[in-house]
């Protein structure tokens, strides 16, 4: 029973994972900003978000969003302010080739707090485990070695989609080296980025 609910919920992770949302959109962003090598911090950032929704989720304290909404509301909008200035940025981007160290860097921390905020204020990814997890496992039958499955789930299925968009995006900023092919670029990733704010 439990490899079968496990099973079902690698399976639903990966599908989340994979779906376009405003964490991907704003990963490939950051990849076609600042490189490869700089958005895996911004991927650690969204799976420490996963992770604790993955905790408030197994420990029953979602009920923190019906007693004090204004905290999950604040983190909400947090997103989306991040989401929208990430888009207005790409709008005003010169079109111009840039060298790939050209555009304005974020230091690691920092990168990485993006991605922590966009992921705890998505409300997929807290859908997601608020709306799975009691239909996979009960707290009556919670243990650890289910917790820590739970958890290398999220970190193993993310890291890998993850992997496959950051691959994607690297090989069309590379590809985009002309002004016209970096506009459009930059407008495509913004327009994403904004309708994730929406």
């Amino acid at each position: 029973m439990l490899e079968w609910n496990f099973d079902v919920y690698v399976a639903a992770l990966g599908i989340a994972a994979f779906s376009p949302g405003p964490g991907l959109a704003a990963l490939v962003a950051t990849v076609f900003a600042q490189g490869a090598r700089k958005s895996l911090w911004f991927c650690l950032g969204i799976i420490v978000g996963d992770l604790i929704w993955l905790t408030l989720s197994l420990r029953g304290l979602a009920l923190i969003e019906q007693k004090v909404p204004f905290v999950f509301l604040a983190i909400k909008w947090a997103g989306v302010a991040y989401l929208t200035y990430l888009a207005v940025c790409l709008w005003r981007t010169p079109a111009a080739p840039q060298s790939p160290g050209a555009s304005k860097k974020r230091g690691a921390i920092a990168t990485a707090l993006s991605g922590f905020s966009i992921t705890m204020g998505n409300p997929k990814a807290m859908l997601f485990y608020l709306a799975l997890l009691p239909s996979i496992v009960t707290q009556d039958r919670l243990t650890l070695t289910m917790v820590f499955a739970l958890a290398a789930a999220v970190v193993v299925v993310l890291s890998s989609v993850f992997a496959v968009y950051i691959y994607a995006a690297h090989k069309a900023r590379i590809a985009m080296t002309g002004a016209r092919g970096m506009r459009a670029f930059n407008k495509l990733t913004g327009t994403a980025l904004g309708g994730a704010a929406v």
